[in-house]
């Protein structure tokens, strides 16, 4: 039998891993959470580590935009530690900063050590939020997704896509305005993608898994241009009868007719 000795080491050990599991899980969640969605102490904790990373790598210009010191007439009075509280509160309270999470913050951080030589903005910062994000999930820029969703845009069925969120995103802009676009309608479908992607960026950045809707190369293979140009039509053709409401009659041929009819 146990002496009761062993009893409570026993029971302390089990405590102590039960914490430390419990704040590792806490530590994870906080992790996949925005900043939006963390107590209060805790967003000023993560906004005091990027402070001080800016004070630790940019001395000078950290010290020339906030120079701490007490009121003078050099400065007008101006107690220059309530500046620097007050750029914190900003950075804080902003909605893009806000949808960030700590876990792309800290990414974010070691992405301006190692490539930023100046003290950077708030949208500079943000910007090395979400490209060290996509960098992690092998994603590519909005820029680069869109050039190959215009290069390849007549290929849908057979191009080895890149990531299923530029697919994902394009097949929601329409391909086949894509490829017909001209002029300004080009820039609009490309505003019109550039958003998209960007959301399924950071539902991806969040943790979400995005359902790969590609369609299989082999699937595309086996069937003729003539084949692949049917199932395209019927596609917008059912897209045409759900938007008509008139997804509750019996055949396509019974709704085809009932636009047509209403087109008279």
């Amino acid at each position: 039998m146990q002496s009761s000795q062993q009893l409570i080491q026993k029971t302390l050990c089990t405590s102590t891993e039960s914490r430390t599991q419990a704040g590792a899980n806490n530590n994870k969640k906080n992790q996949a959470r925005t900043i939006s969605e963390l107590p209060t102490r805790e967003q000023g904790i993560l906004v005091n580590e990027i402070f001080a990373m800016f004070e630790a790598i940019y001395p000078l210009q950290f010290k020339k935009a906030w120079p701490l010191d007490i009121p003078t007439q050099a400065n007008r009075g101006i107690n220059l530690d309530i500046k620097l509280e007050t750029a914190k509160r900003a950075w804080v309270n902003n909605e893009r900063f806000r949808e960030l999470t700590a876990e792309q913050v800290r990414r974010g951080i070691q992405r301006t050590k190692s490539e930023s030589r100046f003290l950077p903005s708030l949208a500079d910062f943000i910007h090395y939020c979400t490209e060290a994000d996509r960098d992690k999930h092998n994603l590519p820029t909005a820029d680069t997704a869109w050039r190959e969703v215009t290069q390849h845009c007549h290929e849908q069925m057979t191009h080895q896509w890149s990531h299923e969120a530029v697919y994902t995103a394009a097949k929601a802009t329409d391909f086949f305005r894509i490829r017909s676009a001209q002029g300004d309608e080009v820039k609009a479908l490309k505003k019109t993608f550039e958003s998209l992607y960007k959301q399924l960026c950071n539902r991806i950045a969040h943790g979400e898994q995005i359902p790969d809707v590609r369609p299989s190369l082999e699937d595309a293979r086996s069937k003729s241009p003539v084949e692949l140009n049917e199932q395209y039509h019927e596609s917008k053709l059912q897209e045409q009868i759900k938007a008509q409401g008139l997804h509750q009659l019996k055949s396509a041929t019974s709704a085809l007719a009932a636009i047509r009819s209403r087109l008279a």
